[in-house]
């Protein structure tokens, strides 16, 4: 008896693995673009020089990325429609216009 006889597959499903690699691959390559070219601009470096200080400073970037990505999560789930149709630099514009409106509040 060969291996997986009597095994019904359905057309296409040897597949299915790949794909899921494939969509899991354009995020990450999707979320390092708006890392590194959006978010931080292209050819800036990390400012830290000791290397508790490049920690903090990636993770200060990773969390920024984090609430940008769930704002505009949220705003889709309240628009009723897709995440993926707002744009991240366009709610990276909208923010950054935001808080330098407000950032001269007395202390």
């Amino acid at each position: 008896m060969s291996r997986g006889a009597g095994k019904a597959r359905s057309p296409g499903s040897e597949g299915a693995p790949a794909r899921k690699r494939a969509g899991a691959t354009r995020q990450e390559e999707t979320a390092n673009d708006q890392l590194k070219t959006h978010l931080r601009g292209p050819g800036r470096i990390l400012r830290s020089r000791l290397p508790e200080l490049v920690h903090q400073e990636i993770w200060a970037w990773l969390l920024v990325h984090h609430a940008l990505s769930a704002l505009s999560t949220r705003a889709a789930q309240a628009a009723d429609i897709d995440p993926d149709r707002i744009s991240f630099t366009r709610t990276l514009r909208l923010v950054r216009r935001t808080a330098t409106g407000t950032a001269a509040f007395p202390p």
